[in-house]
């Protein structure tokens, strides 16, 4: 079942990825004029400059061969249309990709999209059952409602976001699911030193590194272990796993506030050799990584 859902979830990050080559072979006609924002445009002329876009077309028609979810692609077409908005202006109104205003959307791309299926395909890697005791960093609206149900009356479920809008969505699906007895939520920044009141047998950390220090996180996710557990990182890409991907994701994903760049497993592994504890690691396709503290 494990690799079922990991292969599921590798396909469907596939697709998407082609599908953005496809919208980024059509977006290229646009930048023929000068625009306000020069250096976004400039930053598109230098991939531009770069890409073979006849093996790109040619791997982007594989990628998008077989039936996936289509709402996968919603938050790639929102990506798109904002792209047509940011050559006019960084700020432009209707870049709707705000964790803050736009928190309707995300909650419906969090409940619906690639999400979802990393959330399965974690649930099942980590064995999530009940009495768990989990802590969630970057939890958004969908994950605490989720999660709370597998771990039942006798887990903890802790949440960590720093969108107040997107934790109200999360507080309301977890009170009308009467599972609001076993879950915390916390807003706030997850890269800042963080206190923890009780231990956790998993962190998760699904999306989130790429808007934070990946080392500060992987510290609080450690000490919410209080040295040992499991830490489990689900990332749309990890850029040395398949790096020629990043320039043209990092385009798209630039257009969400407070991103930053996509993790590293190397670097993941220089804090972790760096931080004296023995771990274990193994990656399950290209996208989730399983970390076990030993002590």
């Amino acid at each position: 079942m494990v690799q079922v859902l990991i292969n599921k979830l590798d396909k469907y990050l596939d697709f998407l990825y082609g599908y953005l080559i496809l919208k980024a072979y059509v977006f290229r006609l646009r930048l023929n004029e000068e625009y306000f924002n020069l250096d976004y445009q400039m930053r598109w002329k230098s991939y531009l400059e770069r890409a073979n876009f006849e093996e790109l077309i040619e791997l982007a028609c594989v990628y998008i061969k077989g039936e996936v979810d289509g709402r996968i692609l919603d938050v790639a077409d929102v990506m798109d249309r904002a792209s047509y908005f940011a050559l006019i202006h960084p700020d432009h109104p209707n870049i709707t990709l705000g964790f803050f205003k736009d928190a309707d959307l995300w909650n419906l791309w969090l409940e619906s999209g690639i999400y979802r299926y990393a959330r399965e395909a974690i649930s099942e890697t980590c064995n999530i059952g009940r009495g768990d005791r989990i802590i969630d960093f970057g939890c958004g609206s969908a994950s605490p409602s989720f999660y709370s149900e597998l771990i039942g009356e006798y887990g903890f479920y802790a949440g960590v976001d720093y969108s107040r809008p997107l934790l109200k969505i999360a507080k309301s699906n977890c009170k009308e699911k009467n599972l609001i007895d076993r879950v915390k939520l916390i807003q706030g920044f997850v890269e800042s030193k963080m206190e923890f009141g009780r231990e956790y047998d998993l962190a998760i950390l699904s999306s989130i590194l790429e808007y934070s220090s990946t080392r500060a996180v992987l510290k609080n996710a450690v000490n919410a272990l209080n040295g040992q557990g499991t830490i489990i990182v689900f990332s749309e890409l990890f850029r040395d796993v398949q790096p020629e991907r990043e320039k043209l994701l990092e385009l798209y994903y630039s257009l969400i506030p407070n991103f930053k760049k996509f993790p590293a497993v190397m670097e993941i592994q220089d804090f972790l050799d760096s931080s004296g504890y023995l771990y274990k690691i193994k990656m399950y396709g290209s996208h989730i990584l399983k970390i076990d503290i030993l002590e």
